[in-house]
């Protein structure tokens, strides 16, 4: 074929994708922030009919257990899921030769964000469950256990409990809303690597 080459983008566009689950939690219910979430129920129909009383999530009428075994919500039509940490340090200063005079910095502390946006329909599961999460997060001592595996093609997999900060949304036609969120780390996070 002869003038200019013709590239096709469609399977680029599904390469950056990443799955991102959440469990909604009490604070008061789980133990140990530090082992990863266990992710062992179901995952919950983008369909299912979401209410929320006194600190808990049900789905079509049944009471989540707010804890990490519980149903799991799959955040579908994100656009973002990137993951930031920061590393805290003390500065300490010497007089000697040995630094060339130089400070040395020694990392004291480890914190993490993951940094979420998409775009949803407002009766999604998954939305509804984020949106009550993060306005109850105060109130009611409410996070997420979360798992992200991706992007795309790969299997790496960060796993650990947040805290849902920042929520904005944008209407951006009939029941379609996009909308960006911070997930703040509470306790580390738990990377498992693609082998």
């Amino acid at each position: 074929r002869t003038g200019f080459p013709v590239f096709v983008m469609s399977n680029f566009s599904a390469a950056f994708g990443y799955t991102f689950d959440i469990v909604p939690v009490k604070n008061s219910l789980i133990t140990d922030f530090s082992a990863a979430p266990a992710f062992s129920g179901s995952q919950v129909a983008s369909t299912a009919a979401i209410t929320y009383s006194a600190g808990v999530i049900s789905v079509d009428a049944v009471a989540e257990p707010m804890t990490d075994a519980g149903d799991f919500f799959r955040l579908t039509g994100l656009t973002a899921a990137s993951l930031e940490t920061e590393t805290g340090s003390e500065e300490i200063y010497t007089y000697d030769d040995a630094t060339s005079g130089f400070n040395q910095a020694v990392a004291t502390t480890k914190s993490f964000e993951i940094a979420l946006a998409g775009i949803a329909d407002f009766g999604d599961a998954a939305y509804k469950t984020l949106r009550l999460v993060e306005q109850n997060t105060v109130a009611d001592g409410l996070r997420v256990a979360f798992k992200r595996v991706g992007p795309t093609g790969t299997t790496e997999e960060i796993t650990g409990y947040g805290t849902l900060t920042g929520f904005t949304e944008s209407n951006e036609v009939s029941s379609i809303v996009s909308w960006e969120c911070t997930l703040t780390g509470y306790g580390p996070y738990n990377l498992t690597l693609q082998a």
